[in-house]
């Protein structure tokens, strides 16, 4: 088992979403549009946030008792992916390499978080989409959509990886990793983003999420010092994969928060 399954075990314990498909529940469309029309407030998440930190620390050190933790020295590695992907042609992976492409060597996309932390085959898959580096302590994280998954399934993504960053930092030296090496692991300001167009968040109202995840993880970042926050953000007019690298980035610059959290 990976991070993936006891995580979203926790957010369903946080959310607790209609028991409505399979598993995890609060990945449905019916969970975000529940969300969106909630009226009482989103409590829990402090302590949401701590069992997910707990849970880790609980399962790796039972791989790790085991003989079975085997961590990547890939995972947090800042590495630019450019090429184009013709074995995976979706919208968001084209587009991921050409917000790169556009952006130059203070974006790194890809970056894996986990491969191998749980068991040499776990968590390969768990990758952060778009690693931004404002200063040599300061990154987002972001989670870029083009139109699959829903904003709830997409924060809970970008939730994992702030995480799994601060854990990370905290058992580097266990870990094998190195700050040299693996630059990001020097972060002391971390924001969280979902990015994705307009179209993506329409019809919802995801303020209060926003809140909640963006109070807390600032609280919990600051007992760990670290600064950490949390947005939906939105592109300020439609861009793809074959748009030119100008207009891209004048995009990216110009990219703002849909929903402003607390």
């Amino acid at each position: 088992m990976g991070i993936i399954e006891p995580m979203n075990d926790e957010v369903n314990k946080w959310l607790k979403p209609e028991r409505k498909g399979r598993p995890p529940y609060f990945k449905h469309r019916a969970a975000v549009l529940a969300l969106s029309q909630r009226q009482t407030p989103i409590t829990g998440t402090d302590n949401f946030l701590n069992e997910v930190l707990h849970r880790l620390d609980f399962d790796w050190l039972k791989a790790k008792d085991a003989g079975r933790s085997s961590p990547s020295k890939q995972n947090w590695r800042w590495k630019r992916h450019l090429e184009t992907a013709p074995h995976n042609p979706s919208p968001e992976v084209t587009l991921e390499r050409a917000i790169v492409r556009a952006m130059g060597e203070n974006w790194s996309n890809q970056m894996p978080t986990a491969s191998g932390v749980m068991g040499p085959r776990a968590d390969q898959r768990s990758s952060v989409d778009l690693v931004e580096r404002k200063s040599s302590t300061s990154y987002s994280l972001v989670e870029l959509k083009a139109g699959s998954d829903t904003p709830l399934y997409a924060a809970v993504e970008c939730v994992r990886y702030g995480l799994l960053l601060l854990w990370s930092k905290q058992w580097q030296k266990d870990l094998g990793y190195d700050a040299n090496l693996q630059p990001v692991l020097s972060a002391t300001k971390v924001r969280l983003a979902v990015l994705a167009p307009e179209s993506y968040y329409a019809g919802l109202e995801l303020g209060q999420l926003a809140s909640a995840l963006n109070t807390s993880l600032r609280a919990f970042g600051s007992s760990r010092n670290m600064e950490l926050s949390f947005g939906f953000e939105v592109f300020p007019f439609p861009i793809h994969a074959a748009t030119e690298p100008a207009k891209i980035k004048r995009c990216m610059e110009e990219r703002r928060e849909i929903w402003r959290g607390s």
